[in-house]
């Protein structure tokens, strides 16, 4: 929630300095709106929030990045407003640990579970973005829109390891106990048909870019409408770097 606020102040931040520079433009200060059209390379980090909303279950996090391709066209003759889609390749992985240990007979023997999940996608970006050209280096380019994703793989794993002493390893065989499973989150058979993943994600976002030269920087926070499987719901913040030809 804080990284949103922060993000939701850095839009206004930029949304008032573009209406300065248009202010400044207007005044004869030097300022100039012709921001052209645009087409390049976008790279991000991105994390995920999976909220959970079941009793007594963790909302989970995901770290990743993703890779992509944006256009943008202008739709208005008398203001800066442009249309912007394109296409990116989203990868991620949450993996979260659980370990306990207790004393049997003198020695400490301990387990480890380990559960992750890897995720790979395609998104494809409709953003309306307000472009202001500051100087001749800078330009400022707030925008907000909708995003379709379409999940291309969701892989579980669920890992358990037990620790022994060896003074105990000739009583206990520790691989009865211990497993590594993997599952697909598509598959009802895998994981039941409650927590079968969704294929597609429709969902709102919102964000600025600063472009210094060809190169740009540039932060956003988007929110899926529907559920990715049944009472979890995905948002994200993002930080990205990319160039424009």
């Amino acid at each position: 929630m804080k990284k949103f606020k922060c993000l939701l102040a850095a839009v206004l931040l930029a949304c008032s300095t573009a209406s300065f520079a248009q202010f400044t433009n207007g005044g004869g200060g030097g300022v100039s709106s012709d921001v052209e059209a645009w087409k390049g390379l976008r790279f991000s980090y991105d994390h995920t929030f999976s909220k959970i909303d079941v009793d007594e279950a963790d909302d989970l996090g995901y770290d990743g990045f993703s890779i992509g391709y944006v256009q943008a066209w202008k739709i208005a003759k008398q203001f800066p407003i442009f249309f912007e889609t394109g296409l990116g390749l989203n990868f991620a992985r949450n993996s979260e640990s659980e370990g306990e240990s207790e004393e049997i007979y003198g020695y400490t023997v301990g387990y480890e579970e380990t559960v992750s999940t890897t995720t790979l996608g395609l998104t494809i970006p409709l953003n309306i973005v307000y472009g202001v050209q500051i100087n001749d280096k800078l330009a400022i380019k707030p925008f907000t829109g909708f995003y379709l994703r379409v999940n291309l793989m969701s892989k579980g794993n669920d890992k358990l390891e037990l620790n022994i002493p060896s003074e105990l390893s000739s009583y206990v065989d520790p691989s009865q106990y211990e497993y590594d499973e993997d599952y697909n989150n598509f598959d009802k058979d895998d994981v039941g048909k409650d927590y079968t993943w969704n294929r597609v994600q429709f969902g709102w976002q919102i964000g600025t870019t600063l472009d210094i030269n060809k190169f740009n920087v540039g932060i956003s926070y988007g929110l899926d409408f529907n559920e990715i499987a049944e009472k979890v719901k995905n948002s994200a913040f993002s930080v990205r770097l990319g160039y424009n030809f």
